[in-house]
């Protein structure tokens, strides 16, 4: 009966990965417990800290999250995310440095990394990895890192935003973990603000070239060299507003009619 009641459950999981491929999801984790970056350790590199820069907490706050699945998706290349509600005090967290090779800074050729132009909080929280930036970053929205391991920095101008991705306090629930489809990924935590009123919602319906919400990703074949793509409204893959990592009641729904029918499938044999 377990056996059975496995290849049901993986049958309906299946189902529901099928119906979600080829989305970027993007969710708000409305009045955290704790900031995103609580009890996250830091990760040391060339005289500064990588860590999770986060500051809002409590009854009306919110976090901004998204997850990269897009279909050949090399990460997150830029993020325009439109929020609706009284919102205020909202904070750009995406990853930011400026770094040099060289022990000291400006000794050598410093460049940008992350998401420098345009950065932008309101009315639209947004960033993309400049065209200059060196190197520029793939696994956003996909796996977890931090600029030392990606630089090799010998210098930092400044202590970096966000230093490190993909790994978050446990208050804002899960946010990396298997997908649906099986896939394994790691949100980034793209800004934070306050609220006041009823909760703020990620607007999703409108039009990306009507300032509403959508996302370039790199094109995984030749990254970064193969250009890039773009989930928002009306495109092929979907623009989606929920955490990926908590299944959906429907799901959940499924799940639990597969292990009832296949556990009465075996107690009608068994009579």
């Amino acid at each position: 009966m377990l056996r059975r009641t496995f290849f049901a459950t993986m049958a309906v999981l299946a189902m529901s990965a099928t119906a979600n491929a080829g989305s970027i999801y993007t969710w708000l984790v409305v009045d955290p417990p704790t900031t995103a970056g609580a009890g996250v350790a830091a990760v040391s590199g060339a005289g500064q800290n990588m860590v999770v820069n986060s500051s809002r907490t409590g009854v009306g706050s919110f976090h901004v999250y998204a997850v990269d699945d897009a279909d050949n998706s090399s990460g997150l290349r830029s993020f325009f995310v439109k929020l609706n509600g009284t919102v205020s005090g909202v904070l750009n967290r995406s990853p930011l440095a400026n770094y040099d090779t060289e022990p000291v800074y400006g000794d050598g050729a410093p460049s940008n990394v992350g998401f420098d132009s345009p950065r932008t909080a309101t009315p639209i929280l947004g960033g993309s990895q400049g065209p200059t930036n060196v190197p520029q970053v793939g696994g956003f929205g996909q796996t977890a890192g931090n600029f030392q391991a990606v630089t090799n920095a010998g210098s930092y101008q400044a202590a970096p935003t966000s230093g490190q991705w993909g790994n978050y306090a446990v208050g804002d629930g899960r946010t990396s973990g298997q997908l649906a489809n099986g896939h394994i990924r790691n949100a980034i935590l793209l800004g934070e603000g306050l609220y006041t009123g009823a909760a703020p919602t990620i607007d999703v319906t409108t039009a990306f070239d009507q300032n509403g919400t959508g996302f370039n990703f790199w094109n995984s074949t030749g990254f970064p060299l193969g250009g890039s793509g773009t989930v928002a409204v009306g495109t092929a893959q979907s623009l989606v507003n929920a955490n990926p990592f908590v299944p959906e009641p429907a799901t959940l729904t499924l799940i639990g009619l597969a292990i009832v029918g296949f556990g009465g499938f075996v107690g009608r044999r068994r009579s």
